[in-house]
């Protein structure tokens, strides 16, 4: 090999090595640490860097997420922020069972629901059933609620009239025939 050769070739081999560390070194900046591969030593290390980042927490999320895993957070961030962070929703995720307003808490686990075989998946964008009001709901509307017939209806009528306004929702239970089965199957399905 001539001398210009092997410049070259030395000039080509040291860009390969800064192209390898750079690329090395943007992979461990994006890696996400899994709970598999969160050992004990790694765990203690983790915990000395977090004792002096006072403003992070870390979150554990799993279920119908792209990237399940742990992830570091600065603090006040919201569950949303989490799931973005961790790649997004899968296809099957049920957004509508999770709530995407809650600030994340360090050490806590968000466990993204998978929708239920044949039921359709909630895309996160408020399109959720809109709840029947107690309060004003009329005969027609109130008897759609499961467990709920035409007398039963009538009865949560009749205690609004006689009583005003419901307060709370729990104050349903006052009804005679609602019991706390009765109202858990409905809670999920009225406001006030």
């Amino acid at each position: 090999m001539d001398g210009a050769k092997k410049k070259l070739l030395a000039a080509l081999v040291i860009a390969l090595v800064i192209t390898g560390a750079g690329l090395y070194s943007w992979w461990q900046k994006n890696t996400i640490v899994t709970a598999g591969q969160f050992s004990s030593q790694a765990a203690g290390q983790n915990e000395l860097a977090a004792a002096g980042k006072a403003d992070t927490v870390i979150v554990y999320i799993s279920g119908g997420i792209n990237k399940p895993g742990m992830y570091e957070l600065n603090k006040g961030l919201r569950v949303l922020d989490a799931v973005n962070l961790a790649g997004g929703l899968t296809p099957d995720a049920d957004a509508n069972r999770i709530n995407m307003a809650e600030v994340v808490k360090d050490g806590s686990h968000v466990a993204v629901p998978i929708a239920a075989a044949g039921s359709k998946a909630g895309d996160g964008t408020g399109t959720r059933q809109e709840k029947i009001s107690i309060n004003t709901a009329d005969k027609n509307e109130l008897d759609k609620l499961p467990g709920i017939g035409p007398a039963m209806a009538e009865r949560i009528i009749e205690y609004r009239q006689a009583n005003g306004a419901f307060r709370n929702l729990e104050e349903l239970k006052k009804i005679p025939g609602i019991g706390e089965a009765k109202f858990n199957k409905l809670v999920n399905k009225i406001s006030l």
